[in-house]
């Protein structure tokens, strides 16, 4: 497919092998998480009126899929009614040019999570989906 504009990066991104050109990207990078927010209550029905809770750091923690560093996603909007398979792991490749230097955004696997279309009568048909970057 060729494409019927281009937005000044000329942003593409290609997964498992089919471009989509794209009008949006929101990288996401979500932390590996607070203990504090995952604490335990371990207070007792005996405390008086008005005490503080008790609370102690959990058994286990939560650390994202994507390592120490938690989990990477990328929110696409894009052009075009193709959509990208769902939960595999397949080669991701976001490129962006700027000043007529083409640079990578990123390359390497990840897992389209969800996607979707919209088609409107008269209007380009538009998609949007999510790509969580495997570890």
């Amino acid at each position: 497919m060729s494409a019927p504009f281009t937005d000044s990066q000329s942003t593409t991104l290609t997964y498992n092998s089919v471009e989509y050109f794209c009008t949006s990207i929101v990288r996401n990078a979500e932390g590996a998480g607070d203990l504090t927010d995952q604490r335990v209550d371990v207070s007792t029905l005996d405390l008086a009126s008005g005490s503080c809770r008790v609370y102690q750091d959990p058994p286990l923690k939560d650390c994202g899929t994507g390592g120490a560093d938690g989990t990477v996603t990328f929110q696409v909007d894009f052009y075009g009614d193709e959509e990208p398979p769902l939960n595999q792991s397949l080669d991701l490749v976001i490129k962006q040019t700027i000043s007529g230097v083409e640079g990578e955004i990123y390359n390497g696997k990840a897992t389209c999570t969800s996607s979707s279309t919209t088609r409107a009568t008269g209007e380009v048909v538009t998609g949007s989906a999510t790509f969580a970057v495997d570890e």
